[in-house]
């Protein structure tokens, strides 16, 4: 056991601290789960400005870990909402794929050095998730990542659901993702990490970095971002460990150039934009060594620290103002894609490679050259457009039927009232006019992407119970985003709405002719007949086609059918 942190040395570290605490060099072993837990726990008792804490269930019966440093003591008496009042709040996020686990022993090490020469800045508050997803971390085993150069044990990407967490954040099929929510609102970060490995293209640097999708933030973020934060990042990095943006390309090498990592909802960074937190995923190189990737990764958030607490006033600032534009933008962007007219010239190291003849088969293979590195001007294109954008309501008008929406809407502290009696209300309801489902599922979902509605002012009954959800609340952007039917990671678009698809009640043909020859005698119904003959001149001897044109206009037909249930107010 590694808990009395009796494996590491002392070494000096040029352009940093003066001493660290850092992992022997030729080790090849990762923490294990209960050897990390240990290790935080003994933290906790060893520095009365650290505190370790378990919230919540995670899919796998264990609490979900969280470990807290301030540069005061901690009083027992305060909730995570109360800690972090006032402060700067850097929330990292460890092991979310566990086989991924550089992240997960260097904020350990990082803990450990922060807390023996003081702990952070008076005013910053600093949380770790040592390990989030606990259950694949729990299936470490030698060969769950074919790409990767070591550890010795690997943890599996997969939660005890088999689900991958990364993708979790919206739809919230694991418990995991419940617990995160409820510990994420409550801190409300600031500044938000996410540590990863890559398993991708081979390059010569060891860490490569995504940062929170500029086009995404609030405009004051992405300023201090891009103009502040990232230029000294990568400056300071360049010292020690050299790194680019991450390599977004997959089966070609990366010497012709790409695009920026566009982190959707449905991912953990994704989804912290929402609420304004800068964020940011390390990618340590999979062939690099573990104890490189370690110690790259340490550096990294070093690094973000100093600049954090050196730029405490001037992030806060920036969420204020953030807040300030969410509260007054009246849409918010809700489905983007590359702007391939934005390119910048990124200076490259690359390695050379080449195509060979394959042995196996009829094709060729790739072969990097590591020992033949080019440096080159690449293209790179930072930036995506938005496609779709969605208007927040005066209220979202909510049957409480949808309870797995409500709830889910809930943990992110959505304030929402309920009728207090049966209601008629004339709403906006959206009608799905075109769409695709997924041929297969992706994570447990067969996913839904919505290409027109109709959009038609009705009057609807609404019950005692149902939600009214203000617009002019915090969070607009987050509600924008997963309310709106043709949002990229929308309810609808994971399913929740799916039984809408299906229609419940139908006719018999030789019982509904006879009615729409009665119909076809109102004139406006006679040219919309004939309009559409003339469109579908192929399904003239459909008996079915025909009478279906006919039913949908019918007072018989459910107007459940295709029908999206959230109504809104303007």
């Amino acid at each position: 056991m590694r808990i009395n942190l009796f494996l590491w040395v002392l070494i000096g570290w040029a352009g940093s601290l003066s001493a660290q605490l850092l992992p022997d060099k030729d080790t090849n072993e990762a923490w294990t789960y209960p050897e990390l837990i240990e290790a935080y726990k003994e933290l906790d008792q060893q520095y009365l400005n650290a505190q370790y804490l378990e919230l919540g269930q995670t899919d796998c019966g264990r609490p979900l870990s969280l470990f807290l440093i301030q540069k005061e003591a901690f009083s027992e008496e305060q909730s995570l909402a109360q800690l972090a009042e006032g402060k700067l709040v850097t929330l990292i996020n460890n092991g979310i794929h566990p086989g991924e686990s550089c992240g997960m022993d260097a904020s350990i090490m990082w803990a450990n050095n922060m807390l023996a020469l003081g702990g952070p800045d008076e005013g910053h508050l600093i949380a770790i998730i040592p390990v989030y997803n606990i259950g694949g971390s729990l299936q470490a085993r030698p060969h769950t990542r074919a790409n990767q150069n070591g550890p010795e044990l690997q943890g599996f990407r997969g939660n005890a659901r088999n689900l991958d967490l990364n993708r979790d954040f919206i739809k919230g099929d694991a418990l995991n993702t419940f617990s995160f929510w409820a510990l994420y609102q409550a801190l409300k970060p600031h500044i938000f990490v996410d540590t990863h490995t890559s398993n991708g293209a081979d390059y010569p640097y060891t860490l490569t970095l995504i940062a929170s999708q500029q086009d995404k933030l609030a405009p004051s973020l992405a300023q201090l971002q891009q103009e502040k934060m990232l230029p000294y990042l990568y400056t300071e990095m360049a010292k020690s460990w050299p790194m680019v943006p991450y390599v977004n390309v997959f089966g070609r090498p990366p010497n012709d150039g790409y695009a920026a990592f566009l982190e959707s909802p449905r991912y953990a960074s994704g989804y912290t934009a929402l609420f304004h937190s800068l964020g940011f995923i390390t990618e340590a190189h999979m062939f690099k060594s573990y104890p490189q990737r370690v110690l790259s990764t340490y550096q990294f958030l070093q690094h973000l620290n100093s600049f954090s607490e050196a730029h405490r006033a001037e992030i806060l600032l920036a969420f204020k103002e953030a807040q300030k534009w969410e509260k007054e933008s009246l849409s918010f962007p809700v489905a983007w894609e590359l702007d391939s007219t934005q390119v910048e010239q990124l200076d490259f190291n690359a390695f050379e490679y080449s195509y060979e003849p394959s042995e196996l088969g009829a094709y060729r293979r790739l072969r990097y050259h590591r020992d033949q590195i080019e440096e080159l001007k690449i293209p790179y294109y930072p930036h995506y457009k938005a496609v779709e954008e969605a208007y927040v309501p005066k209220y979202y008008v909510i049957p409480q039927a949808w309870r797995e929406v409500i709830s889910r809407l809930q943990y992110q502290n959505i304030e929402m009232r309920p009728l207090a009696q049966d209601t008629l209300m004339e709403v906006r309801s959206t009608y799905l006019q075109e769409w695709n489902h997924s041929d297969a599922p992706y994570e447990g979902h067969f996913r839904t992407e919505v290409e027109q509605v109709e959009v038609r002012t009705d009057s609807r009954l609404f019950y005692a119970g149902d939600y009214l959800v203000p617009g002019d609340q915090m969070h607009r952007y987050f509600l924008a985003s997963v309310l709106s039917p043709k949002s990229v990671d929308s309810y609808l678009s994971w399913g929740f709405f799916d039984i809408i698809f299906q229609q419940k009640e139908y006719f018999s043909p030789y019982v509904f002719e006879d009615k729409a020859m009665e119909m076809l005698k109102h004139p406006l119904i006679k040219r919309e007949y004939d309009q559409w003959m003339a469109e579908h001149q192929d399904l003239q001897g459909n008996p079915w086609a025909v009478l279906t044109f006919f039913y949908q206009r019918s007072e018989y037909y459910e107007m459940e059918h295709l029908r999206y249930p959230i109504a809104e107010i303007y």
